[in-house]
């Protein structure tokens, strides 16, 4: 019959094609809205190298040379990355040694050093380790490999020891040792030269999750980074996943002005990120003198500025990336949180996981309940380190029976810096725990009705009192309890319309020492709140929407640059990607970057600021192997002012 009408009404073929092709280009068009294609960020990176307690920094006059440079970069708002060399060594064809490192405590100079590279740290600048000396051996060589910041440190033609697994160990560890004496935190690595071999990059990868170098045993320059998501074995703890990030705009070759890197901006399918040795900006500065004409000195180091503006290569170089609108970020703030350590755990399916403070300490710990064992134990991770470190054995706290549909959750309400725990029981039994830093001590029992709980949340509510809610265990329903004065009420329960699997999360409400659960609809920025109607005891359901694109996954919320903001993650676990979105204004968001592919599939991703530093860091919640995989925010901050 419709080939009758085709054939009798040509018109209608046109119009059926018609309508065929306005359905494939709005499909095609959900494609690319859902997948964010077209926001991505433009931003340019910059890494100084070289950075050591030697060479062109090692005089006092060096030193406020480097200073200057480091300060015109805070003036212009430049995030930028320092690969610092922790022992300086140079044999001179006489026999003269020079060797300085970051930890001779008892050192003016050294002090200075360290003092300068801590003020930069303060000032947009992330601190990565180049290597241990950046060079090799004890003798003068023809070939220059004695001298850091010149020579080879790994792989030296001819010296075979260079070349394995426990030369580059040894290395990192003694490079990192002087790093943690001078306090100052590396949180990346850079090989000098790039120049390893592949084994011994194992090795790295077990001690760092950033790198601020290609993986140059797949593509020795790619466009963007490279994600590795493999576990690290044999070097320490095991760990997961990498992230290599390249220098696709490599430097300004001697002769060559910033035309070679700015003519190179602009191709949509890579990074922006280029390296530069902060001693080229040196014939530019001039002493600060005092109305005498006798050079100023802050904190016994000599003060220099810039002579003029636009005057040296870098200084035209970052004028005119302002004027593209090309912001600079840090090496944090494109790959935002660093793989780092992984704990054992326990798998989903025989033990429950919260994570929170319960010892006082200023990083999170670890609670886990063995539904086995019945043992309620806390891993008081240490996440400050290297990230293949020993971590600490679980501490068992408690011992509660476990039942099919109880559940967790640890309860603020007393003190949140030591919290303790909620327990809620399948036999119609509350359970509230205190905290002394080593135990949890049954406080209290209430009556509650009977039903069998998924999992269970605190929200704090206006004078002092609390609501615990949960899913029930086949996720049909929210359930609820009021906690007013001491004693408990029933929220009605609310029958979810989906039966998809849901995750719930909590928010602190705006200006308000109070807390609400919403629920977002996967692949929209669409939710709903749930509000307690205290008059009724039920949930009343008020509609949200977040001023993000629809993209593809979940969300979730954290201040991931610690400016006091919330911010949104727009979190992909079927691609493994997260795209993280910080709030400029009240209801206003910019994409930082994107994140990944990083994480296991059959893992759940779960926020909280794991080592205290006031941003909120991403976590891969138990998987098969009963592995919790953590990954830090270093993040700047205001990095798009």
């Amino acid at each position: 019959m419709l080939r009758i009408l085709l054939q009798k009404n040509s018109w209608l073929r046109y119009v059926i094609a018609g309508i065929v092709s306005f359905c494939l280009y709005i499909g095609l068009s959900h494609i690319i809205i859902v997948e964010g294609a077209d926001n991505n960020p433009r931003f340019m990176m910059l890494r100084l190298e070289d950075i050591g307690p030697g060479g062109y920094y090692s005089t006092p006059e060096g030193l406020g040379k480097l200073r200057a440079v480091f300060d015109y970069l805070h003036q212009q708002h430049v995030h930028y990355s320092m690969a610092v060399i922790p022992r300086w060594i140079n044999i001179s064809q006489d026999g003269t040694r020079y060797d300085r490192a970051i930890d001779q405590l008892d050192n003016d100079y050294v002090q200075a050093f360290d003092r300068v590279l801590r003020e930069a740290a303060e000032h947009g600048g992330s601190i990565g380790m180049h290597g241990y000396t950046h060079q090799v051996g004890d003798v003068y060589r023809e070939d220059g490999h004695q001298a850091s910041g010149i020579g080879n440190e790994f792989n030296v033609n001819d010296l075979p020891e260079t070349a394995t697994t426990a030369f580059a160990e040894q290395r990192v560890q003694e490079g990192y040792r002087r790093f943690r004496l001078a306090n100052l935190s590396p949180h990346f690595w850079e090989a000098p030269h790039y120049h390893t071999t592949p084994d011994q990059d194992k090795v790295f990868r077990s001690y760092f999750g950033l790198f601020y170098q290609p993986d140059v045993t797949i593509d020795s320059n790619p466009p963007s980074a490279q994600y590795k998501n493999a576990l690290n074995k044999g070097f320490g703890n095991t760990s997961f996943g990498n992230v290599f990030v390249p220098t696709t705009l490599s430097y300004i070759p001697s002769g060559k002005d910033e035309k070679f890197i700015l003519n190179q901006m602009g191709k949509t399918d890579r990074i922006n990120s280029f390296f530069y040795h902060p001693f080229l900006e040196f014939s530019h500065l001039v002493p600060v003198v005092d109305e005498w004409g006798e050079q100023l000195l802050k904190d016994g180091i000599p003060q220099y500025l810039y002579a003029g503006e636009n005057k040296s290569v870098l200084q035209r170089l970052i004028t005119q990336i302002h004027l593209k609108g090309y912001p600079f970020y840090s090496i944090h703030d494109y790959v935002p949180f660093a793989p780092s350590v992984s704990l054992k755990v326990g798998s989903a399916k025989s033990t429950l996981v919260q994570i929170g403070n319960v010892t006082g300490r200023n990083q999170a710990d670890i609670v886990t309940w063995d539904k086995k064992t019945s043992n309620l134990s806390v891993i008081q991770a240490q996440y400050k380190g290297l990230r293949n470190e020993d971590q600490p054995e679980p501490q068992v706290w408690a011992s509660l029976p476990y039942a099919d549909g109880s559940s967790f959750t640890l309860n603020g309400m007393k003190d949140g810096h030591k919290k303790g725990l909620w327990v809620v029981r399948p036999s119609g039994k509350l359970e509230s725990y205190s905290s002394d830093g080593a135990t949890f001590a049954r406080e209290q029992i209430w009556t509650i009705p009977a039903k069998r709980w998924y999992d269970l949340y605190e929200l704090r509510q206006p004078n002092g009192d609390c609501i615990l809610a949960g899913q029930s265990q086949d996720r049909s329903q929210l359930l609820g309890i009021y906690m007013h004065g001491g004693k408990v009420k029933e929220i009605k329960p609310y029958t979810f319309r989906s039966n998809s699997s849901k995750d719930l999360l909590v928010r602190k409400l705006r200006n308000e020492d109070s807390q609400r659960l919403f629920l977002f609809k996967e692949n929209t920025s669409q939710g709903v709140e749930f509000e307690l109607d205290t008059a009724n005891m039920q949930w009343k359901l008020n509609k949200v929407s977040l001023n993000i694109p629809d993209e593809l996954g979940g969300v979730r919320f954290g201040d991931f640059n610690g400016d006091g903001k919330e911010d949104i993650l727009r979190s992909d676990p079927k691609n493994l990607t997260n795209r993280v979105y910080l709030q400029t204004t009240e209801n206003e968001y910019k994409l930082l970057s994107v994140y990944g592919p990083w994480g296991r599939t059959n893992g759940r991703l779960t926020v909280a600021d794991f080592d205290g530093n006031g941003k909120v860091d991403i976590a891969m919640l138990p998987n098969e192997d009963g592995q919790l995989d953590v990954a830090l925010s270093y993040q700047s901050l205001n990095v798009n002012d």
